[in-house]
């Protein structure tokens, strides 16, 4: 499982002091021409879409997740081998 950050809506230097000062401990890239977040639907952050290896979507969280959510999204995510 690999966790990725893509920084949409955000001008670069305000999303590299947002990872910087928040410590995001996984590797965070940037969105250029918002071309991620028209192909995955994103229209608020944070949104977090959780893929199978075969590139399948299965779960799209718009908001805040607690770790209820997040269990339930790794675990329908792992049961899609």
């Amino acid at each position: 499982m690999e966790f990725v950050g893509v920084n949409v809506f955000d001008k670069e230097p305000d999303g590299r002091r947002f990872i910087r000062e928040r410590r995001i401990p996984y590797p965070a890239g940037f969105d250029q021409g918002d071309r991620i977040a028209a192909l995955y639907g994103v229209e608020g952050t944070p949104t977090s879409v959780f893929i199978t290896r075969s590139g399948r979507v299965m779960v799209i969280q718009v908001g805040a997740m607690d770790a209820a959510t997040l269990r339930e999204a790794l675990e329908r995510l792992l049961k899609a081998r």
